[in-house]
């Protein structure tokens, strides 16, 4: 791994942000308790998936056509009572905006998505997978850090960015290093992205099932650990209940919310069809995009020889071994 910790020293010195960096470390606390904002995926007992949020605009094309479609059939329906030629025109009409929405979602889930970031614990390793290029490091290895940063605009007033980014190299490429954003920055601050850390550490450490204080537990919570994760991926949604304690409280206008909850009522049918979307796109992604030797390091009786071992065999890393003893303890 000495190209990534060149890069990362490299990087830091010719950014001259050497003293504003926050580094984490996989062996160091980073926060007095693991907290995640719904960014991960899925949680099992051998991998995590950690939403990158990029694929956060898909759906959005299919519930753009699927919201036309829904109107235009409601407001041509009262035509077919005219005459036959009404019936026609209007079944025509339908047939045609609900077979483009048709063809627009199935580009949309077979269009190659954004890959997670996995942590895998049998092989204790990272991976991410950009269409062909399969990138990793090993999780004892990893290099990983956070800068906080705060900005103030007429638009927006006062807004805090802390992008927490990591290092991985190719595989079979190792010269080739990327910096990958774990999550987005907008809002997060250091303290937020420290317990995200800190989550993906217990997980590793400790996991797979741990608790808000990040003590194991014997039993699965996975449930509980992808439910913020199914509540933000979920937009369709009017939150009546929260519109109403907001106004309770006074943050919120009467007359606003209710135009807010209009709103969302009149785009109910355009949220409902992206989350649809969008749910199909990420389970066919799980399930095709991953590089065949991920999808083996992933099963229960799959191999637990890290990536970077299979490059050390290949001499790609001089000076360097693979531990005999890896095998034994790598899903501890």
């Amino acid at each position: 791994m000495q190209s990534i910790k060149t890069y990362f020293a490299n990087l830091s010195q010719r950014l001259d942000l050497a003293d504003e960096l926050i580094v984490l470390s996989p062996e160091r606390r980073a926060a007095q308790q693991p907290m995640q904002l719904g960014e991960v995926q899925d949680q099992t007992e051998h991998y995590l998936d950690l939403s990158s949020g990029a694929e956060e605009g898909k759906g959005i094309f299919t519930g753009v056509w699927g919201l036309g479609a829904v109107y235009m059939s409601l407001i041509l329906f009262p035509i077919v009572f005219q005459d036959w030629e009404g019936v026609v025109f209007v079944f025509t009409t339908m047939a045609v905006m609900f077979g483009i929405t048709t063809v627009v979602f199935l580009l949309e889930v077979f269009w190659p998505s954004s890959s997670p970031i996995r942590f895998n614990r049998r092989t204790r390793e990272i991976y991410f997978q950009d269409k062909e290029k399969l990138y990793h490091v090993p999780w004892d290895e990893a290099v990983a850090w956070m800068q906080e940063s705060r900005t103030v605009t007429q638009y927006t007033g006062a807004m805090t960015e802390t992008p927490l980014q990591l290092l991985l190299q190719r595989y079979g490429y190792p010269e080739e290093v990327i910096a990958l954003q774990l999550n987005l920055p907008m809002g997060r601050t250091a303290e937020t992205q420290g317990m995200l850390w800190e989550y993906l550490r217990c997980y590793m450490e400790k996991g797979p099932w741990f608790d808000e204080q990040g003590n194991p537990l014997s039993n699965s919570n996975r449930e509980a650990a992808l439910e913020g994760c199914r509540q933000r991926q979920k937009k369709a949604t009017l939150n009546i209940e929260g519109y109403r304690q907001s106004v309770k409280e006074g943050i919120t206008p009467k007359s606003r919310a209710v135009i807010l909850i209009l709103g969302l009522a009149f785009l109910y049918p355009c949220l409902f069809i992206r989350d649809i979307t969008a749910k199909y796109a990420r389970q066919r992604a799980a399930r095709n995009q991953w590089h065949p030797l991920v999808k083996e390091r992933c099963r229960v009786d799959g191999p637990t020889t890290r990536l970077y071992d299979l490059e050390v065999d290949e001499g790609m890393h001089q000076g360097a071994v693979t531990s005999e003893a890896y095998g034994s303890g790598a899903a501890r």
